[in-house]
């Protein structure tokens, strides 16, 4: 288990599934998303990332599942993983820090 901090919201995540070198799930146990009224919408949903091999290069695919269109933060969180993943994650990768440093 673990838990992510962004000022006074937190998501706990237990890795619920895990299969090396292809797939990790976590679940997310408990939350406080300060920017929304719900702030336990996330709670059991999952955050799943897959990994394959696409022309000699990994890729990494990312699924929040239990969010959609309907879901109270669905506008907000969709660009905030999209930095996360694109920005963050690539710089990570890349150069060995990402954002926040």
């Amino acid at each position: 288990m673990f838990t992510v901090y962004f000022g006074d919201t937190f998501v706990d995540f237990e890795i619920s599934e895990a299969i090396p070198d292809k797939k990790i799930t976590w679940l997310v146990t408990d939350c406080n998303l300060g920017w929304i009224k719900d702030k336990k919408e996330w709670k059991n949903t999952e955050v799943i990332w897959s990994v394959t091999e696409k022309d000699g290069k990994t890729q990494i695919d990312f699924m929040h599942k239990g969010m959609t269109p309907e879901s109270e933060c669905y506008e907000t969180c969709k660009p905030g993983w999209t930095h996360h993943i694109k920005d963050s994650l690539l710089k990570l990768i890349d150069e060995g820090k990402g954002y926040p440093e």
